[in-house]
């Protein structure tokens, strides 16, 4: 009997212990994470070279030491920004797409949702541009990120026969060209008086009928 309250006694013991290394865990990256979100609204108000550590834990409301417990420098900080930002950017356009929805209509959507998460997060495109000088280890980890996951659609696409007129090694190119569409029609359509709004309907009928006469025919 006495084994068995051991055993159990040991059994919450170790329960507690794991739950405390997981809360501990949760709470790094639930810090990391608002340091990362402060970051990019740092840049986006003041640019690179504006966002000092300082205005960065400040906008986060953590210590100033914190930040030093998750990055070694400014420039890691930096480098990993705009990668972390990608991947916000990815989850929040997969969520607002219909997955039933297959050709040019579902890039129209990508295209919306784009300017949705814009519409969010409207400093978006200063992260993006300044990063090419101020961060271009993470200008060009985010564009490996952004094109493969453009690749890895095109190529379900394939698989319901689209984009017959693309071999495999093509898809890559192409993915280039719908991601430099997006961004430039962000930067004409997106905002107006500071304020993002959706292009106009005729933009988005445009769109739908360049992309699906040059990928969908």
């Amino acid at each position: 009997m006495e084994a068995l309250v051991s055993m159990k006694l040991k059994r919450k013991t170790g329960a507690k212990k794991a739950q405390a290394r997981r809360t501990r865990v949760e709470r790094s990256e639930e810090t990391r994470n608002k340091l990362i979100q402060a970051g990019a609204r740092t840049v986006g108000r003041y640019g690179y070279e504006g966002a000092s550590i300082a205005r960065i834990t400040a906008r986060a409301k953590v210590a100033l030491g914190t930040f030093y417990r998750h990055f070694k420098s400014r420039q890691e900080f930096f480098d990993q920004l705009l990668p972390a930002m990608g991947h916000t950017l990815m989850s929040f356009v997969q969520e607002r797409v219909d997955r039933g929805v297959v050709g040019a209509a579902r890039e129209e959507q990508r295209l919306r949702a784009y300017f949705e998460f814009l519409d969010e997060y409207p400093w978006y495109h200063r992260l993006l541009n300044e990063s090419e000088v101020m961060a271009p280890k993470a200008h060009a980890v985010y564009f490996d990120l952004m094109t493969s996951g453009l690749v890895r659609s095109f190529q379900r696409s394939q698989g319901r026969d689209e984009l017959r007129a693309f071999r495999p090694d093509e898809l890559e190119t192409v993915a280039y060209i719908v991601m430099a569409s997006r961004v430039y029609l962000a930067q004409r359509y997106a905002k107006s008086n500071g304020v993002v709004q959706e292009p106009p309907p005729e933009v988005l009928a445009t769109y739908n009928k360049f992309i699906q006469r040059a990928l969908f025919d």
